[in-house]
């Protein structure tokens, strides 16, 4: 039983044994070889050089903009209105279909309206017949008074002709004074009659002149509105009068439209402005004619600063941009572009290219010494007016210096970063 215990090993089993062995030292040796190659750079932070973006202090222009965003929209669109209620037949264009002029849009029922027309007639043809009355009555009336007056004022005539006949008896003594008396009686008596039927002439004319007058009136009120009518009538046809795209209509048909709503929107395609939002945080410091600077697929474009609306929706506020060159071929309907708001301008500042870690930092950066560059020390700067593409810098660096505008937020708590070509 002892020489089945003093056996030899298997060989085999050996060698297993000896390979562990020295896969486990050479693991250990490499993790210390590893950290030997490291420990430098963990001691020695750096950053390689095709991983940063370094750009250099130099002299020009800057301008201070607010950063916005825009959508390109017609610069000119004609609104259809309704003007009769009626309901919608057909629409015939739908949103995005192109018209000339001429084209109908839609196809209104426009019964109702030619049914208010024929009413407006109907009532002024019988104000009319009204008024044509008012005269012959008046006429008839005047002429009645004509002839009474006429009738009077012949006995008026042979009253007073028996008076002085009866006075000239009087004064011979052939007449007693109580015939007298009533001469002279039945005399006034017929001039007081005339005056009486001349009054009443006169009142007769004045009422039925009066009343004449209003009837005038009213048919002028009613001409007046059966032309309005009819105008309405005639333009109720929903065709549009210029070349254009129709950038809505009335959805529904069988809806019915009131008069004076809006139908149709037909957009120019010609020339185009842009409606822009932004924060209200920068609401204070827009203001209608500030230069504007649109970017169009990189391409910017200038324009003016035309219109704020006063509403402030959800904390946004809506701007309107005319823009230089509203043909421009690259502008095209529902384009959203970048809006670039001119607050302020330096004509000669120390400026640099924006990047990552001017636009998060702003009061220090990592200014590039050596060359070729071996390292970056962290200098305090005082930053300036803020544009799309430059900042200017007002203190802490000079024109041909080079800074590291990349993302530097890592080596923030650093003062010194090596840079590895």
């Amino acid at each position: 039983m002892d020489n089945a215990m003093d056996r030899d090993l298997d060989p085999a089993f050996r060698r297993r044994t000896l390979i562990r062995r020295l896969a486990t030292g050479a693991a250990i040796a490499g993790g210390i070889l590893t950290l030997l190659l490291l420990l430098p750079a963990w001691l020695r932070p750096s950053v390689d050089r095709a991983r940063i973006r370094i750009e250099t202090v130099e002299r020009g222009p800057v301008e201070a903009v607010i950063e916005a965003s825009g959508t390109v929209i017609p610069a000119f669109e004609k609104v259809l209105s309704s003007p009769v209620e009626a309901r919608v037949e057909r629409v015939l264009k739908r949103p995005g279909a192109a018209v000339e002029p001429g084209d109908e849009i839609l196809e209104l029922d426009t019964s109702g309206a030619r049914l208010e027309l024929d009413r407006t007639e109907d009532r002024l043809a019988q104000k009319r017949n009204e008024l044509e009355g008012l005269r012959v009555d008046l006429q008839s009336e005047l002429a009645e008074l004509d002839h009474r007056l006429e009738s009077l004022r012949l006995d008026a005539e042979i009253a007073g002709y028996r008076l002085d006949q009866e006075r000239a008896l009087h004064e011979q003594g052939l007449l007693a004074d109580a015939a007298l008396r009533q001469a002279e009686v039945e005399s006034k008596k017929a001039q007081i009659e005339v005056a009486q039927v001349e009054q009443a002439k006169e009142a007769a004319r004045r009422k039925n002149a009066a009343a004449l007058r209003a009837v005038e009136l009213d048919i002028q009120i009613l001409q007046g509105d059966r032309d309005d009518a009819a105008r309405r009538l005639e333009r109720a046809n929903t065709r549009s009068d210029r070349p254009g795209v129709v950038t809505w209509v009335v959805p529904e048909e069988g809806a019915t439209v009131r008069r004076g709503e809006t139908i149709a929107r037909i957009a120019d395609l010609d020339s185009f402005r842009v409606e822009g939002t932004i924060s209200d945080f920068h609401s204070a410091r827009l203001a209608e004619g500030l230069p504007v600077r649109v970017l169009v697929d990189g391409e910017p474009l200038t324009g003016t600063l035309a219109a704020i609306d006063p509403t402030i929706e959800n904390g946004v506020v809506r701007f309107t941009v005319e823009l230089d060159e509203s043909t421009h071929p690259k502008l095209r309907n529902n384009l959203r572009v970048d809006v670039l708001v001119v607050t302020g301008h330096e004509r000669d500042a120390i400026r640099l290219r924006k990047g990552p870690f001017i636009q998060a930092a702003g009061d220090a950066v990592f200014v590039v010494e050596g060359d070729p560059p071996a390292h970056a020390v962290r200098r305090s700067v005082h930053l300036g007016l803020s544009g799309f593409e430059f900042v200017q810098v007002i203190e802490g660096l000079a024109p041909g210096e080079r800074v590291i505008v990349s993302d530097m937020s890592d080596y923030d708590h650093l003062e010194r970063v090596g840079i590895d070509d």
